[in-house]
Parts: structure tokens; sequence; C-alpha cells
């Protein structure tokens, strides 16, 4: 009888880090579950273990779909947990370890693969990884950085999003009805208040309803929840299981650089992108540069940001053709099937 493929799945998730790296690697451990591969992660502590079985539906917490080993390890240093690691990996028979944090290290990812298959998610290119796979979805991405692994996937074609993202009906409204917001899943800067308040106030966007994300880690959650219970236009979102179906319904989006910009690209959400974190300025300018999704700066380094966002999405609203073309061109770049290339990828010989 033949055995499952066991593939560990290396990353972490909390306040500073946000939600992101978990989010991506639970997609992609969905594909690898349906192509017949037992899938575990490995995380440094109790902190990324409960964020992440939150995110776990109905079926695959009953089921114990994807088990959650603790390491008890500081997440921020990788390679004092080496050790432990090589421990695992050498008593089992694994496939493949997926790596994803920014904290992994050359030495890290040249040690373990010794052991086995290593794939390594890389959005920064901050060293030449010595990986057996890496995996980096940016637009514009020089593969020839990549000397010392031996298979290297480059391209939003790779983007691993979650399954209800490939093929998702949507439909262009002449009139802008919906307005999608998502400041990431801490919002530090308090960037969904800010823009609340300055849309709501707007005669342009007096019959537009805001459908705005937030969750345990917003720092401004309270404060988000006495908006809503002041203005009816103002609906939060928390712990969405269908997040395709919900931007579907939405006719324009405000979002952060991350994940998220590839979802609404998917769904063909007609958006604006800003950034609050050094780490989300490749992507957003690359989207910018891409005529994909216009960027209204970053929070941190412009004092008239929100009057730029603000008159981005203004544009927009009044502009159906504009976003009838910004829909088609999004949707064309990247088709929601990434995390299946990934899987694809990770099980082969």
């Amino acid at each position: 009888m033949e055995s499952h493929p066991l593939v560990y799945i290396r990353t972490d998730g909390n306040e500073t880090i946000a939600t992101g790296h978990l989010m991506r690697c639970l997609s992609i451990a969905r594909a690898l579950k349906k192509r017949g591969a037992a899938v575990a992660f490995l995380v440094s502590d109790d902190t990324s273990a409960s964020i992440l079985q939150k995110m776990y539906s109905p079926d695959e917490i009953a089921d114990h779909s994807f088990p959650i080993l603790e390491l008890r390890t500081d997440y921020r240093s990788l390679d004092r947990e080496i050790q432990t690691m090589q421990g695992i990996l050498s008593s089992h028979n694994v496939a493949c370890l997926l790596v994803d944090s920014y904290f992994a290290t050359l030495e890290y990812l040249d040690i373990l693969r010794q052991i086995c298959k290593v794939a390594y998610l890389d959005d920064l290119q901050a060293f030449d990884c010595p990986a057996s796979l890496v995996i980096n979805y940016d637009f514009c991405v020089d593969e020839s950085f990549y000397t010392k692994a031996d298979c290297v996937l480059t391209g939003c074609a790779y983007t691993p999003l979650r399954e209800q993202f490939a093929d998702q009906p949507y439909h262009l409204w002449e009139q802008v009805k919906d307005l999608f917001l998502s400041t990431g899943g801490t919002d530090p800067f308090y960037i969904a208040g800010g823009m609340l308040k300055r849309l709501c106030a707007s005669d342009d966007w007096k019959d537009v309803s805001f459908h705005v994300l937030t969750g345990p880690m917003h720092v401004h959650r309270a404060e988000l929840a006495v908006m809503a219970g002041k203005d009816s236009r103002i609906v939060l979102h928390e712990q969405v299981s269908d997040m395709a179906a919900l931007m579907s319904t939405c006719d324009l989006a405000f979002s952060a650089g991350g994940t998220t910009l590839y979802e609404l690209c998917a769904v063909g959400v007609p958006s604006v992108s800003f950034s609050m974190a050094d780490n989300q300025l490749p992507g957003v300018k690359a989207f910018d540069d891409a005529n994909l999704i216009p960027w209204a700066g970053d929070i941190r380094d412009n004092e008239i940001f929100y009057d730029d966002a603000v008159e981005k999405l203004t544009a927009l609203l009044k502009n159906p053709d504009a976003r009838k073309k910004q829909s088609d061109r999004m949707r064309m770049a990247i088709d929601g099937a990434g995390a299946r290339r990934i899987a694809d990828a990770i099980l082969a010989k």
C-alpha cells in the first residue's frame, strides 16, 4: 500500500510579523493534501499555533488535517533550532520541508537540505538561497540571482492563494456601492479609521458601504466597532471563511501591500494600495509599475497620504471604464492557481 508523502511546513505568525506567512502556507498545505500528501506544521510557539488553528475550517479541525508541532523556540532565531529540526527531519521519511520565514538563513537552509528536500518561499532576495526549490512570486525577479538552488519558480503564476480564488466569478457594476478595506492584521497606524473618517464625510461616497476587515490582533478593533455602531455604512468582517466571495461583492478596494493584493487581482476588484512597512514596498511598487494597482504611498513618510488615497479611490469611483480596464488587467495577470503549481513542484521527484 502506497504511503502518503510527508511534507513539513516551517512558518510563524504573530502581531509583529502578522499572519501572511501562515495564510499562504495553509493554501499550499491544502493543495498538497488534495494531491495525497500528509502535511504538518512546525511553528515556534503557542502564539503561532493558536493563530494557525483559527484559520482551519471546522472539517480540518475535526479531521486533524494539519497537525501542529510547537518547537518552543524564538521565531527570530531559526539558527538556534537547527539541531532540533535535524532531529525531527531525520526521524521521519520527509518528502520535503517548506520554509516560509524572513528569519531563515543561508546556514539554516544549507544544513537542513542535507537531510531532505527543502523548499523556500522568498520575497526578500536577501541572500542566494541554497535550497532544493525556491519560490518567489514577485512580478519582476532576476532568476540569475539564485545560483545555489536546484529549481527556481518565479513570477505571479506561483502566487499561493486559497482555492476559492481560482475562477471566482466577478461582475463589474457601473455604480460603486461597496468598498473593500483591508489594512493588515494589526493596523498599527489605524489607517482603517483614518480612511473611514474621510470617506464617510465625503459626498462622493455617501451611497457607498465600507466592508472593513478586522480580527483578534487588530490594535484598533474596539474603535472600529464604535464607528460601525454610529454609521450603518460601516460593516466589520472578522474571520471570513470565503474571502473571495466577500471581495466579489465589492466594486472597489483599498488594501495594504501583501497577499491581499494578489487576491484582489485574482477576483478582479479595481483597487488602490498603500504601504506601512519596508517589506511591503517592493510589492506595492511592482503592482503600480505593472499598471495593475496604483499605489497611494506610504503612511510613514507622506504627510498627505490620506488626501492622495482618497483622490485615487474617488477617481476610480467616478470612472467605470477605468475600473473595467483595470479589472481585466488584474485577472489576466493572476489566475489564482499558484498554490496548485507550488504543490506539484514540492511533490515532484
